[in-house]
């Protein structure tokens, strides 16, 4: 079969192509791929509204005009407390001498000095690191602020899109799909259980990892616990977040207004309790309701998480679900094959 250069020149472009649009496309596909999520969740909401509007466009902003409100109104009120109080745990911070304050505490439990020296020295440097990174992270989100306000504006503007071409975009999905219109719509149909399944055990660990830490917080007498519960609830929720910022910051500001042993009592339980129920929860609810394998869930969102940061929590599960899928099209395949196979042999023989 002899390939004409017009074709051979028609394929290097394409793939020409194909390559320098990955390349432009490639800083913002984690983005993408959120709104994708985000279109995904809002659907619903955007099917009612479009019963009362006939324009695209008009239900499309409104559903975007609303998110950008709840997120600014829940934003500013968390901002304002969560800043206060991180000014005035970093004064404390400053103002504590935390190795004799651990020392004492670490001293009424062990007679020797020397391993009470060296527990000590390992508390504060446990400590030390998380209130680094505590303040490394603060730091972080406000030097980035214009860079995240950019890409928020992104993320709607693509979620706008995707909400008003949504049936558009599905039905040329399942057009380019290379199998027969049943397995073709037996991804569909996966890809919304894994999204929606993810989507619905991130809120719940959220809520459940909140109350949790809200145990916590009334447990070792900790400031404000009602509001450090609902904190944690909400960024619980988010998986780019999660309630550590909220019970480790409150733990070392107990420490440094001297309650030395509620402090860290709550600090362990924030990071042996609070922070592990998500790894043994959310790979079970998403397993059970996702209809997959929990093991395959978990090592489907941790991987997810590391390849491609907080949104492949949720594509994570979703891309092994489609390697599944395919081997069992295969086994399908086979099965049929070996089937019409053994039927002429029969046939043959008579």
């Amino acid at each position: 079969m002899v390939i004409s250069s017009k074709k051979v020149a028609i394929w290097i472009a394409f793939i020409a192509l194909v390559i320098v649009a990955f390349f432009i496309v490639r800083p913002y596909i984690v983005i993408i791929l959120a709104a994708a999520v985000l279109a995904f969740i809002l659907y619903k909401p955007y099917k009612w509204l479009r019963k009362l509007i006939k324009s695209k466009n008009a239900a499309s902003a409104i559903i975007c005009v609303v998110v950008v409100l709840a997120l600014a109104v829940i934003i500013y009120f968390v901002a304002q407390s969560a800043i206060k109080e991180a000014f005035n745990l970093y004064l404390s911070i400053q103002k504590l001498d935390s190795y004799q304050v651990i020392e004492s505490f670490v001293s009424k439990f062990f007679a020797s000095p020397d391993l009470a020296a060296q527990i000590t020295s390992s508390i504060q440097r446990g400590i030390t690191t998380i209130t680094n990174q505590f303040i490394s992270g603060v730091g972080d989100v406000i030097s980035d602020i214009p860079k995240i306000i950019f890409q928020l504006f992104i993320l709607i503007f693509v979620t706008f899109y995707f909400l008003k071409e949504g049936k558009k975009i599905v039905g040329y999905v399942r057009e380019i799909l290379p199998f027969d219109p049943k397995t073709n719509e037996k991804f569909i149909k996966r890809s919304e259980n894994m999204t929606s399944a993810t989507v619905f055990g991130m809120v719940i660990v959220g809520i459940i990892q909140g109350i949790i830490a809200g145990v916590g917080f009334y447990l070792f007498h900790a400031p404000s616990p009602l509001f450090f519960t609902i904190l944690c609830i909400f960024l619980g929720i988010l998986p780019f977040i999660g309630p550590y910022l909220v019970w480790a910051p409150v733990g070392l500001a107990m420490i440094a207004s001297g309650s030395t042993v509620n402090g860290i009592l709550l600090m362990a339980f924030g990071l042996i309790v609070v922070s592990t129920i998500d790894n043994i929860i959310r790979p079970l609810i998403v397993g059970k309701r996702g209809k997959v394998n929990p093991a395959l869930a978990l090592i489907g969102m941790l991987g997810g998480l590391a390849l491609m940061g907080p949104i492949g929590i949720i594509i994570g599960p979703i891309l092994l679900e489609y390697l599944t899928l395919f081997f069992f099209i295969y086994k399908e395949r086979k099965k049929g094959k070996n089937g019409k196979t053994k039927e002429k042999l029969v046939l043959k023989k008579k």
